[in-house]
């Protein structure tokens, strides 16, 4: 039987939904205070930034910031780039014109406040292979139930393989979309004891909210003797969200990676099945490419390389065929709150008057100040960004 590029895909990508029981791992005590190194660079010159922290558990990481690093890129011929603590933890350096070019390789060294020298392998950077089209088609994912399927779209990528610049792939999406809470009218109740409406300076509904895909996307092409690869599948977007009510944006950075960087991604992203917040979580169960000069047997998470990268930006406004969401969400609970036996603890109280178009009848109640202010939601703004089309 032939398998078409395309039918690979398919079969790849049902292989992935399928029901799979979840794996919840066993906290491993020894990783906490393990010293936490992401950094994955580019060929575009300016500004980038490097992640150092502390670990503190698989199941619930909280990000411990490793502060006051000494933190350098070099090359083979050693010349450096310093970065410098712009936030606790977060490593900023200026990557000049020139400096990253393709077929050279470069190494990452870190000591920290407390005189350990942290050294990675060497990273090749790879030139950055060509994105033809970025695209969507409606897809319906089945789920126990027949009337439980998810109806939504799945994205896909159509892109050039070179065997002269890379054929180990990885793609890293960005998404935004615009977003409205509903337009039910809010109230604050502070420690003046007075309930009063809320402020215009707490009252915003329509935002704009960014985030990176939970999701990691790898393909090894040595064996495939086709320049032009069409259909890969990338992720999906659900229509029992808001994302595609109002206007979605979806960035697809693709990184052309040597061998190693790629087989710690791909490890990664097996690692990862089936756990959500890829971003927040910790490496734990994939091998480093970092270590301690002095002590080789210390255990170092996260990994250091370079890639040559090409990016496109995809809008949609409005899909065809997909039912709109249509969800309630932000409804105010169904009691007032007992204002009286408030403590100063429990203030401020956030309360909004929902009308309820299936009954027709209006309803007060407590809600959370995200459901009046959208700004306050992670990665949001009030502000449209400025790639974002004008109405």
């Amino acid at each position: 039987m032939r398998v078409t590029k395309e039918g690979s895909s398919i079969l790849v990508l049902l292989m992935l939904c399928a029901c799979v029981e979840r794996y919840y791992p066993e906290e491993d005590k020894s990783l906490t205070g393990t010293l936490v190194i992401n950094a994955a660079l580019t060929n575009i010159a300016g500004n980038q930034t490097i992640q150092i922290s502390r670990s503190d558990g698989l199941l619930s990481p909280e990000f411990i910031a490793e502060s006051s690093c000494v933190v350098e890129l070099e090359n083979l011929d050693g010349d450096i780039i310093s970065f410098s603590e712009s936030t606790p933890g977060y490593y900023s350096g200026i990557i000049p014109e020139g400096y990253m070019e393709y077929g050279d390789q470069y190494m990452l060294r870190v000591i920290t406040s407390d005189g350990n020298i942290y050294i990675s392998d060497y990273s090749q950077l790879n030139a950055p292979t060509s994105i033809d089209r970025i695209y969507y088609e409606l897809e319906t994912i089945p789920g126990d139930d027949p009337e439980l399927s998810t109806e939504g779209i799945r994205f896909y990528i159509d892109f050039q393989v070179d065997a002269d610049l890379s054929e180990y792939m990885r793609w890293e999406l960005v998404e935004t979309y615009e977003f409205h809470n509903p337009d039910y009218e809010g109230f604050i109740y502070s420690f003046d004891r007075v309930l009063r409406p809320l402020p215009d300076s707490l009252d915003d509904r329509q935002c704009w909210i960014s985030g990176h895909v939970n999701a990691i996307f790898t393909l090894d092409a040595t064996n495939i003797s086709d320049p032009s690869y069409t259909h890969m599948p990338l992720h999906f977007v659900s229509n029992e969200t808001q994302r595609l009510s109002y206007g979605y944006s979806l960035l697809v950075r693709q990184h052309s990676q040597d061998q190693a960087s790629f087989w710690y991604w791909d490890e990664l992203k097996k690692n990862s099945y089936e756990q959500s917040g890829l971003y927040d979580r910790l490496p734990s169960l994939t091998p480093s490419n970092i270590s301690n000069a002095d002590d080789p047997d210390e255990r170092i998470l996260g990994f250091f390389g370079v890639s040559g990268v090409t990016e496109e930006r995809f809008f949609v406004s409005e899909v065809q065929g997909l039912k709109k969401y249509d969800v309630k969400f932000c409804y105010p609970s169904p009691e007032r709150p007992r204002f009286r036996f408030l403590s100063l603890s429990d203030l401020p109280v956030y309360v909004s008057n929902a009308y309820d178009p299936e009954t027709g009848n209006a309803h007060s109640g407590q809600t959370v100040l995200e459901c009046l202010d959208c700004r306050v939601r992670k990665g949001s703004s009030g502000e449209a960004p400025d790639f974002w089309p004008l109405d």
